[in-house]
């Protein structure tokens, strides 16, 4: 009805019209029903040019509701008028229709009111009641008990909102009074708008061109809702909804002519339990006026709010909405009642590819060979990738590849903030001092990185792959020799995000929560593409091939839940250790690159001192030669170089070897290593002050 025009809305107030003139002439053939010989104010009653009704006899008013009887059923518009379509959506009686014309009427003309008011002898004013639409509608006595089932809360007439019944519920049922809402009353004048209480829960979505996967399972879906029109539908649709899902369930609602309206989950969630009952009897309603479907995207509902309110909340929905409701997930969801399941695969590299062509078309821009690197590196559907060329496109007259790579990175990057620490990288491949092989491995794994699509799509090599085409890698050595120093060079160098997942705080106790706290790292950071760099990776790792109870085994799925994650992996994910040896070697074999960071000699070491004080910081007769003697990685000598300068700053000088010197013991001390005059020498007095 939302889309009809003004023709249809003139024959529907025409219709309306005449509906209520019958409905004024049937309250005074009631009236004179009730007292047939009582003189009666009528003027309320009877419409001017039905005036001379008011001496008519039941007989003359029988065949004047005979024949607005015919004047209406010659008036009915194709489309029906509104009356008629909801009571058909609605699968009302023609007591229900009748009853609920009856509570909309004082909204649609308030003369009604008065009269209302004058029939039950003020007792109601101004509203209809049960009792009064029971005894001018059911004409039998005996009848009237059982008719007035359809006032029950679990009948259409109140479980869809469509008549209310007011008072306090300790008054008697057929004393309360009967009205409608302001949605009701717009909808029975002509004008279909979705509910202001409903608006903020309830948000359109945008029509796109669905991957062949989403329109497959959208067709599917289709059927299921065609073939079970006696029910209403709840469709679970396992994916992503930025990957493919929402865009099959957009496509399932086109096939069927139903308006997709995503619901908000996180603010209904916040409304109590009875509320959350009412606001999804509204829903139903819209459901009905509207011919909307509601779409719920479990996958991202317990981000706001805990996961568990959110499940609740949405098996609520699944349990009471007389809607059809599709639920996106990343699992097949358990509940109490049948859903239809169906599964949306993510869109292949090609078909993204597609996507991002078919999303440029309609833009100026430079964007050649970028794209196949975009598409390697960033996992996007749909949804996410039209999102990211229309920011692109506001920031310029011409869209260029380093515009999209910008806001893939914006686009995708707050999913993995709360799960692990984003890295800001502030050094490049001049600031490491590393051996030459050491170097040279670090290069290749960022070309690995970079080079992806060419060797797994344009050459091939990822159909002989399958899974396992993650680049993984393991960075292993002493503290503070370089190895998140080497994450952030290889981030900076591929303009990728850099997150550090504390493998520590990841493992648990508890047999199957490790798991799960992985499972919901990688599948933030799937889209993302970032970099992940798993800290103390022994926390997790071990010599564990030998199974001596059941924590063993346990620890044994955790470890190969982790390596395998990174082999599917579309990013690049790397572990790192102090202790190599506690590794496996069963494990560290499913590794890509090895790269051993040792601790560094006396040549190093001098670089890295040449590296750690600032050019603009004033520094005075500092001995690199004695320095780099200093048994200290590259992480313990910058820590030297910031405590120093604190130390010449407090004094207002410049950094000298008296303040090195000391910040230099200091950090002795924190390792317990022993204070020497083997390595300080003649500043050993200095230190021991």
């Amino acid at each position: 009805m939302s889309a009809l025009g003004g023709a249809w809305r003139t024959d529907n107030a025409r219709w309306l019209r005449l509906v209520l003139r019958r409905l004024r002439v049937d309250l005074y053939r009631h009236a004179l029903a009730a007292a047939p010989t009582e003189e009666r104010p009528i003027a309320w009653l009877v419409a001017a040019d039905d005036a001379e009704l008011a001496r008519g006899t039941s007989a003359e008013v029988d065949e004047r509701i005979a024949a607005l009887d015919r004047e209406l059923a010659a008036a009915a518009s194709s489309p029906p008028p509104a009356l008629l379509s909801v009571a058909e959506l609605a699968g009302l009686s023609d007591l229900e229709r009748a009853i609920l014309l009856l509570a909309a009427a004082p909204s649609l003309d308030a003369g009604f009111a008065q009269a209302y008011a004058e029939l039950a002898a003020g007792s109601r004013p101004g509203y209809a009641t049960p009792q009064l639409a029971l005894a001018m509608l059911v004409r039998e006595a005996d009848d009237r008990l059982v008719a007035g089932d359809c006032l029950m809360a679990t009948r259409p007439l109140r479980r869809l909102h469509l008549v209310d019944v007011g008072g306090d519920e300790r008054e008697p049922m057929l004393l309360r009074a009967l009205s409608v809402d302001e949605r009701m009353v717009d909808y029975l004048r002509g004008a279909n708008h979705v509910d202001a209480r409903l608006a903020p829960l309830l948000v359109p979505v945008p029509v796109r061109l669905p991957t062949e996967a989403a329109t497959r399972a959208g067709d599917e879906a289709a059927a299921i809702i065609a073939g079970d029109a006696a029910h209403w539908t709840t469709i679970n649709l396992i994916g992503a909804a930025s990957q493919g899902a929402i865009d099959a369930a957009v496509h399932a609602c086109e096939m069927l002519d139903l308006a997709p309206r995503a619901l908000d989950v996180a603010r209904f969630a916040t409304h109590s339990t009875i509320e959350r009952a009412d606001l999804a009897a509204l829903i139903g309603r819209e459901a009905l006026l509207a011919g909307i479907a509601v779409i719920v995207d479990a996958t991202s509902a317990g981000d706001a709010m805990p996961l568990a309110d959110a499940r609740r909340a949405i098996e609520e929905l699944i349990a009471s909405l007389a809607a059809t409701l599709f639920v996106i997930s990343a699992d097949r969801w358990a509940s109490a009642r049948d859903v239809a399941t169906l599964h949306v695969s993510a869109p292949s590299r090609a078909e993204q590819t597609v996507l991002w062509r078919q999303a440029l078309s309609p833009h100026a821009h430079s964007v050649n060979g970028e794209v196949d690197a975009i598409v390697q590196q960033f996992d996007l559907g749909p949804g996410a990738i039209a999102d990211v060329v229309g920011r692109a496109a506001r920031r310029g007259d011409e869209i260029r590849g380093r515009d999209l790579w910008r806001e893939c990175r914006l686009q995708t990057g707050a999913a993995l903030d709360e799960m692990a620490q984003r890295i800001t990288p502030c050094f490049g491949w001049d600031d490491i001092v590393v051996g030459d092989d050491v170097r040279t491995q670090l290069r290749e794994l960022a070309s690995q990185v970079e080079q992806r699509g060419r060797v797994y799509e344009s050459w091939g090599f990822g159909e002989r792959l399958g899974r396992g085409r993650g680049i993984t890698a393991l960075f292993a050595g002493p503290s503070g020799t370089g190895k998140t120093m080497a994450a952030e060079i290889i981030a900076a160098h591929l303009e990728l995000d850099l997150y550090r997942v504390d493998l520590a705080g990841v493992v648990s106790k508890y047999i199957g929560e490790t798991e799960k706290n992985l499972r919901r790292v990688f599948d933030a950071a799937e889209r993302s593409g970032a970099i992940l760099f798993f800290d103390e990776a022994d926390a997790l790792f071990g010599t564990r091939t030998e199974v001596r109870d059941s924590h063993d085994r346990y620890a044994n799925l955790e470890v190969n839940y982790l390596l395998q994650r990174m082999e599917d992996y579309g990013g690049l994910a790397i572990l790192a250790t102090n202790r190599r040896t506690a590794l496996d070697a069963a494990f560290v074999r499913r590794l890509r690159f090895i790269v051993d960071f040792p601790f560094p000699g006396v040549d190093d070491r001098r670089r890295i001192w040449e590296r750690a004080f600032p050019p603009q910081a004033a520094t005075d007769g500092l001995e690199l030669s004695f320095l780099s003697r200093l048994d200290l990685s590259g992480g313990n000598i910058k820590s030297v170089a910031v405590n120093a300068a604190f130390l010449a700053a407090s004094e207002r000088c410049a950094i000298g070897m008296p303040h090195v010197v000391r910040a230099a013991a200091r950090e002795y001390t924190k390792l317990s290593k022993p204070l020497s005059v083997a390595e300080f020498g003649a500043y050993l007095g200095l230190v021991r002050r």
